[in-house]
């Protein structure tokens, strides 16, 4: 069995800040193989890390899209 992360027990953990005009990926569950890429608008509803999911206005293929942070994954250009 794993985890969203590919391994049972991951031996790092990453995490990333998503801002405004960053590209992205859009995963809408863990397991796609083929994300959609989109470009980071605003946050709409910040929670500040209080448990609950920020949403954020992503443009994906020419329409603005709401979408949870879990399903945000940042691209990575090096």
């Amino acid at each position: 069995m794993s985890t969203i992360y590919e391994v049972l027990y991951p031996t790092t953990k990453s995490t990333w800040i998503v801002f405004p005009g960053q590209l992205v990926e859009i995963r809408r569950n863990c397991f796609e193989q083929l994300p959609m890429y989109g470009i980071i608008i605003e946050c709409m509803c910040p929670h500040f890390g209080i448990g609950y999911d920020d949403d954020y206005w992503v443009y994906i293929g020419g329409e603005l899209t709401l979408v949870k942070n879990f399903q945000i994954y940042p691209v990575n250009l090096h």
